[in-house]
């Protein structure tokens, strides 16, 4: 008996890959589902930056109330020039001013106020090591280097501490060109204290703002500058060595007083951290005002003192600590005259962010 083989058929069930087609469905739905979820992942890394800035600016601010608690005034700035005289450029002391060395003053040696709270911010030793050779008269090329130009604080001064960059500004890192410091490795700070609301409108003009903020800021082209004197309307600026201001002088309310706010590195090159000019701005020039299309590197083209506005890369505003310790964002549409308002400490303006 003979038996036959039947031949079987192999037969493939189901698909052995995509075609090209269906490939570049998949790639386009992937390409869409990104696309949606990017401003989405981007919106919360911002405000993620933003919450960090914010917290910098409280534990900024409780250093500063921590520090007038036992000091009985508000951290203190004391310039490179012999700035001991009124609004009026009329000396308020002795010859070469109180604040001079023969006069019994510590000298004009440029330190800035955020050397005042480092101890508060748990950095005493850095502290330490600054005040020890930040005596005498300021001069980075003098010939004994002291102040804040002595040779020993060199690698001091380029300490970036975390809290004095905002993380949303990628500009807030040690530099080589602050103000007065060129090709002097120098830390930089977003953080910077509020003067008042005069000072440093002079380089402005009207056609620099919009029709909204006219009113508000009429005196651009001949504000009052008190930058470089002992009587600005603020909480700090970089000579208020001689007048230092007390909690009790802020008579407008602390909760309704400006106290530190955002600036932005790349647009304000006298940003340099422990100097005493790279650490004040002021409310006399509207709320993020940029010079556009200026890239960073001619920023030093630019008046000087159209930098010294307070700014933010955070949309639509900046942040601000009060002096009551709260912090708080203000948007950049905030009415001019609110705005100047809150950054005087005794203008008796009933004014405060809920205006």
């Amino acid at each position: 008996m003979t038996t036959s083989r039947q031949p079987t058929a192999c037969r493939l069930s189901g698909r052995s890959a995509f075609t090209l087609v269906e490939l570049l469905v998949v790639i386009a739905i992937i390409g869409v589902l990104v696309a949606l979820l990017l401003p989405a992942v981007q919106a919360a890394r911002e405000a993620a930056r933003r919450m960090s800035c914010a917290n910098n600016l409280k534990n900024i601010g409780l250093a500063c109330l921590n520090f007038a608690d036992v000091e009985g005034h508000m951290p203190i700035s004391i310039s490179r020039w012999p700035e001991d005289r009124d609004i009026r450029g009329n000396w308020i002391g002795p010859d070469g001013g109180k604040m001079a060395e023969k006069n019994g003053g510590p000298g004009y040696n440029g330190k800035g106020w955020i050397v005042d709270i480092l101890p508060q911010m748990e950095q005493q030793a850095l502290h330490t090591q600054i005040v020890a050779d930040y005596t005498g008269s300021f001069g980075i090329n003098g010939p004994f280097g002291r102040g804040l130009g002595n040779p020993k604080l060199k690698d001091i001064m380029a300490v970036q501490q975390s809290w004095m960059s905002c993380p949303s500004d990628p500009s807030a890192i040690p530099s080589e060109d602050q103000w007065h410091w060129p090709k002097r490795l120098t830390a930089t700070t977003s953080y910077k204290g509020v003067l008042g609301d005069s000072a440093s409108t002079d380089g402005l003009s009207p056609g620099d703002v919009n029709a909204s903020q006219k009113t508000a800021f009429p005196d651009f082209g001949s504000g009052p500058d008190c930058h470089n004197t002992v009587e600005c309307n603020g909480l700090i600026w970089r000579g208020n060595y001689f007048n230092p201001v007390e909690l009790r002088s802020i008579t407008d309310g602390q909760s309704n007083t400006f106290m530190v706010g955002e600036s932005v590195v790349s647009q304000d090159y006298h940003s340099a951290g422990y100097f005493a000019d790279g650490s004040w701005a002021t409310c006399g020039i509207p709320l993020n005002f940029f010079r556009l299309g200026i890239p960073p590197e001619d920023v030093k083209g630019v008046d000087w003192f159209d930098m010294r506005g307070f700014k933010s890369l955070h949309a639509g505003g900046a942040q601000f600590v009060m002096a009551d310790g709260s912090v708080h964002f203000v948007t950049e549409n905030i009415d001019g005259v609110t705005y100047r308002a809150l950054a005087t400490r005794n203008g008796e303006e009933a004014a405060s962010l809920s205006n």
